[in-house]
């Protein structure tokens, strides 16, 4: 499952709301203006019906209404404002303004002394209806008349649509502004963490020690945390190699001591001597990868080029060719001296199998460092590649050595959490260089190491 970054989720979560919220919000405004459009429609459509009440008279059990209404609305043809009073169901008068018009069935009229406001539709077009019954007196009884006001909803339809286009041009710009306004909130919160994540990644580089930078009260105990943590292995490292060192020191005097005798027999100068080797590289390879990689890193064509200088004056009589294809911005994060030991071994081997030709080289690819030595030897029988590295083992085409070169790679290599390959340069299986890059025909061992994650710095 994709991980997503904070950005984006609370970025899509903001989105979500306000996709949620202006609809509503519309939805909600509209409502309430058609109620309160709807109760204006009702107050002025009762007046308008009291203006038929005050204008109609009965004498002698005959109903009469002015030709001439006081509202021109009634007097006019078509003008979408229709009265009507009935008696019993039946219409007894209409205005002027429903001269050509069809009068539509109207409901069941409402009881004496009420009202009511209804919705019809007429001929596919909508009318908003309201109805009052009344009695008046006729000689000696009362008898009831009903007024119909009719009003077309066109205009009140109008009025809703031109609401609405204002109330979602408005609602827009508003969900603009707050959407900006919410990026730019995002953002400045996510500011620190952005700062924290890049000064970690500095200190991972090796260009910092330690986090300094100032920030929010939430990420000063991470930052104290992480600072903490930098000091505790920093001094746990220090502490490895004062006892280290304590330790040599020690050793080295009895070991002089040994040396210096001169009743030793010449046969064990040789042994001494080689413990004395032994335990200095046994001293350098203790602290290998007990130190961070977070804060240390070196060139890896500084030591290569280091290296093949000295195996130049070492295999002097065997006139081997070097050839060195390593960028100078390839960085190895790690200690110096592990990188110097590691190669060191890789070289010496590669000069004691070559004909006339190493090759050195390095790459980066897919987020990892691989850093690789190939000569034009006989190269390496596969039942033998596994015994490489066995400690105590020497091939039988090294004449020299004392068969820890290798071992002591694969332990550097696993402390640093890599990968040792060996085979050769004529296996299309081996040969996983860059397209440009031709190995020669012998051995060919290379290491792969993980670079520092660099998916946690901001883009």
């Amino acid at each position: 499952m994709r991980k997503f970054s904070l950005k984006f989720r609370i970025f899509s979560a903001a989105l979500l709301a306000l996709l949620f919220f202006i609809p509503l919000a519309a939805y909600a405004l509209e409502r309430a203006y058609v109620a309160s459009l709807g109760q204006a429609m009702l107050e002025r459509m009762r007046v308008q019906t009291l203006t038929l009440i005050s204008e109609f008279e009965l004498y002698n059990n005959a109903s009469n209404m002015p030709e001439v209404m006081i509202n021109g609305e009634f007097n006019i043809p078509e003008s979408g404002l229709y009265g009507i009073v009935s008696s019993n169901n039946v219409f007894i008068w209409k205005s002027l303004s429903s001269m050509n018009w069809a009068m539509p069935r109207v409901p069941a009229t409402p009881d004496v002394g009420q009202d009511q406001f209804l919705e019809i539709t007429h001929f596919d077009k909508e009318y908003f209806l309201h109805s009052y019954t009344a009695e008046f007196l006729s000689q000696n009884e009362f008898q009831s008349y009903t007024f119909h006001v009719f009003q077309d909803r066109s205009s009140f339809n109008i009025e809703v649509i031109r609401y609405r286009t204002t109330l979602w041009y408005w609602l827009g710009i508003i969900a603009f502004l707050l959407l900006a306004l919410l990026i730019f909130s995002f953002f400045t919160a996510l500011r620190p963490i952005d700062r924290l994540v890049n000064e970690i990644s500095r200190v991972e580089k090796g260009d910092s020690n330690r986090i300094t930078d100032h920030y929010p009260a939430e990420l000063e105990r991470l930052k104290s945390n992480l600072n903490h943590l930098l000091n505790t292995e920093e001094n746990q490292r220090q502490r490895y190699k004062n006892s280290l060192g304590d330790l040599a020191h020690s050793l080295k005097t009895p070991l002089a001591v040994l040396s210096g005798m001169p009743e030793l027999p010449k046969q064990g100068r040789a042994p001494v001597e080689q413990i004395n080797s032994i335990i200095q590289r046994q001293l350098k390879r203790a602290v290998a990868g007990t130190g961070s990689r977070w804060n240390q890193k070196c060139a890896i064509l500084d030591v290569v080029i280091k290296l093949v200088n000295a195996m130049e004056k070492v295999y002097r009589d065997a006139e081997l060719d070097f050839d060195i294809n390593v960028p100078d911005t390839t960085t190895f994060y790690g200690d110096e001296t592990d990188l110097l030991e590691l190669l060191g071994n890789l070289i010496d081997n590669a000069c004691k199998a070559a004909v006339s030709y190493v090759y050195v080289y390095s790459e980066v690819s897919q987020n990892r460092l691989r850093i690789g030595v190939a000569d034009d030897g006989p190269g390496i029988a596969q039942n033998q590649q596994q015994r490489l590295i066995e400690r105590g083992k020497r091939l039988d085409s090294y004449q020299s050595g004392q068969g820890i070169g290798m071992a002591v790679v694969a332990d550097l290599v696993s402390a640093y959490e890599g990968q040792l390959h060996i085979g050769n340069g004529r296996d299309s299986a081996d040969n996983q260089t860059s397209p440009n890059t031709v190995l020669p025909e012998g051995a060919h061992i290379y290491v792969d190491f993980p670079l520092p994650n660099r998916s946690a710095e901001p883009s």
